[in-house]
């Protein structure tokens, strides 16, 4: 089964938004990220965006996770030599802020954002494809950040709900049933999922709309109850509301949490009431040694979030591809970015060629469309198997 819409596939990400709170506080600032070091070149700046500090959505440790990559590369010797300094800016989800990041990234003669999370990336990249500036790992909840040239996403983001979908068919799922917000995107995304049952042999899933007002998750964990298994998208907060109150009601079902929902913080939370439970990611799970490094550079990071992995592979990415090069200016990152082929940022995720753009229109700028099946056991994330292509859900 093919999407011919790309359309349909960028509106699906809004649903989810909400899914990846945390808590915290942060500001816009030139953050030190090295010590006891000599540089011969002349400082670069790069930017992260992501929201702090805010009532509803708050990543903290995306800015944390920043200072730790740009401290490794600055702790090796920096960037050919190169200081990476790095502006942490909060867009305090709001869209004028956001716009006041974007504005600053400019100003400052910033040579790219990198990783980050935001909801208002269709104000923020417009600003930053103007001025020639590259955003790599951008988070993909626009449609900008999935079609513009400069914009190098290593998330597959919403198309990732197919695949998801796909598993649990293969897993023994015959029934399923999907939890979302009320939204007006809400159709958007059970399509993507009914995309991935149908492509697995399976039957359209049964969707559980929960209102945004909802505080008693008990009637939606019944409901959720009466299918093999569901796949929820909530906040996660609220997923581990309906997991804890199907728990206490006797439900037996296995829950599949769409992309960025099942890390550390859901498990400590809900407990065995999500032993079992699926997922993917783009990234390796933070168990693999590959992750040593950003685990020693902070202890203030949950290395299970798939921001964080993302930024930090971000900072990888953009050292590994600028690795040699004699003059680091945004128009030259674009350039490297552009013919760069093979790219796993030390083998976090699988290798992606950004020459080669994706054949579906609006997500023409999903490079990354491998991702790994992920399992909640004993309390942690595990890994199923190496890394599966979602390219045949779309006719790639």
């Amino acid at each position: 089964m093919r999407i011919r819409s790309g359309t349909l596939v960028i509106a699906a990400s809004a649903s989810l938004v909400l899914a990846l709170s945390a808590c915290g506080d942060d500001s816009s600032s030139d953050t030190p990220t090295s010590s006891n070091q000599t540089f011969t070149g002349d400082p670069v700046t790069v930017m992260t965006i992501a929201p702090v500090d805010t009532a509803a959505i708050n990543q903290p440790e995306i800015h944390d996770a920043a200072k730790a990559a740009a401290t490794s590369i600055n702790n090796a010797g920096g960037l050919n030599g190169h200081e990476v300094k790095v502006i942490n800016c909060n867009d305090g989800n709001d869209t004028n802020k956001a716009a006041e990041c974007a504005r600053q990234a400019v100003s400052e003669n910033v040579v790219a954002v990198l990783g980050g999370f935001t909801t208002n990336g269709a104000t923020i990249n417009p600003i930053l494809d103007q001025a020639g500036i590259p955003w790599i790992g951008a988070p993909g909840f626009s449609p900008n950040e999935l079609a513009d040239k400069n914009s190098f996403p290593l998330l597959s983001g919403a198309p990732t709900f197919a695949g998801i979908a796909a598993k649990a068919v293969k897993d023994g799922c015959t029934s399923v049933a999907t939890v979302l917000y009320d939204t007006p995107t809400t159709g958007k995304a059970v399509d993507l999922i009914n995309l991935g049952l149908t492509a697995a042999g399976g039957q359209p899933a049964t969707n559980i709309k929960v209102p945004t007002t909802t505080t008693d998750f008990g009637s939606v964990a019944k409901s959720a109850g009466e299918a093999d298994c569901a796949i929820i998208g909530l906040p996660n907060d609220q997923t581990v509301a309906v997991a804890k109150a199907g728990e206490s009601v006797g439900v037996d079902t296995r829950y599949y949490i769409l992309s960025g929902g099942l890390n550390d913080t859901v498990l400590s939370q809900a407990g065995k009431a999500f032993e079992g439970a699926g997922s993917a990611s783009n990234f390796v799970v933070a168990s693999n040694p590959v992750w040593d490094e950003a685990k020693a550079s902070t202890d203030d990071v949950d290395w299970t979030g798939p921001y964080n992995q993302d930024t930090w592979a971000s900072y990888r990415v953009f050292a590994d591809v600028m690795t040699g090069q004699p003059d680091i200016t945004a128009a030259t990152v674009t350039a490297a970015m552009n013919g760069a082929k093979d790219i796993d940022a030390g083998g976090l995720m699988a290798p992606v060629d950004f020459t080669t753009e994706f054949a579906v229109p609006g997500l023409n700028r999903v490079f990354n469309r491998n991702v790994v099946y992920i399992t909640a056991d004993g309390g942690e994330v595990a890994q199923e198997g190496g890394f599966e292509d979602l390219g045949p859900f779309f006719g790639q």
